[in-house]
């Protein structure tokens, strides 16, 4: 969004599990007042068979931006970043921007990966970002009611991060995350604690918290028949505290409401992190730079 909303080019976002047109478009364009996307009501559904279509689609697209002329096609970041044979030239992240802002100018790019962001341009874009993202997301956030529930959201994240060398530092074992839990409702006077995760959550982490007299939610397994993203969506908006080990959508759902989150620590018993600085910050900086 900061980059359509500084520079006059266009920026086309490809449909994906997640996001998409309005207008059921294959593609939709980033504007600062027309939100035309939203989030996809069938991701759970679709995943698979839109998953298996989107790859042969990023395919194609790149290797026509990369054998025609006028036409830019780049990847970004590890090749863990991005699928494996797309074709294309590879980019560092920083150095990247002034020269895809250039070559957009006059071609047309195809860039695929993660990590391309201008926190500058963030923080100058920042209230129409959120407005616009708020707008986008009303159907799964209670824009309504600001009061924040008294309780702290846990989010896991294991599963992919475990297959990533560079992300091993965003893994913690549940005895980190007991403590880090435990020392935070403690300080802030919590007494409930909602926990997702990405995997399943053992039962040691949940009778460690209730022994020390918190109550445990995991709302998954009591509302199956809920589409999970608008579950996700209204416990983090509505929750008091929020302690992850920096999941790129918790933390785009945090930069929303939260001025602060907390991770798990090895050394420390957990860390706060300011979400105008988690892009600089250790290691909140390994998945949101």
């Amino acid at each position: 969004m900061a980059f359509s909303y500084e520079y006059k080019i266009e920026v086309i976002k490809i449909n994906d599990n997640f996001l998409t047109s309005k207008n059921i478009l294959l593609m939709f364009k980033l504007e600062k007042n027309n939100i035309n996307w939203h989030i996809n009501d069938n991701f759970q559904k679709d995943k698979l068979i839109y998953k298996l279509f989107l790859k042969i689609l990023i395919r194609l697209i790149h290797a026509v931006c990369f054998f025609t002329p006028n036409n830019k096609s780049y990847k970004i970041g590890s090749k863990n970043n991005y699928p494996n044979f797309i074709v294309g030239k590879r980019l560092k992240n920083k150095s990247s921007i002034s020269k895809l802002i250039k070559e957009a100018s006059y071609s047309n790019v195809a860039l695929c990966g993660w990590g391309l962001r201008d926190w500058d341009l963030v923080s100058k874009h920042k209230e129409l970002i959120l407005k616009n993202m708020i707008s986008a997301f009303s159907e799964y956030i209670d824009i309504k009611d600001n009061k924040k529930n008294d309780y702290l959201i846990v989010h896991i994240r294991r599963k992919d991060f475990l297959e990533v060398e560079e992300f091993k530092e965003l893994n913690f074992s549940d005895d980190v995350w007991t403590k880090s839990i435990n020392k935070i409702c403690s300080l802030k006077s919590i007494k409930k604690v909602v926990i997702f995760s990405d995997s399943l959550v053992n039962n040691f982490l949940i009778s460690s918290l209730e022994k020390n007299g918190l109550k445990v939610l995991i709302p998954e397994e009591n509302n199956r028949n809920i589409n999970f993203l608008k579950l996700f969506f209204n416990y983090i908006n509505n929750g008091s505290y929020l302690i992850c080990n920096a999941s790129s959508l918790v933390l785009s759902i945090a930069f929303l409401s939260y001025e602060r989150i907390y991770l798990p620590s090895l050394e420390q018993d957990f860390q706060e992190v300011i979400l105008d600085n988690a892009h600089a910050s250790f290691p909140t900086n390994l998945n949101w730079n």
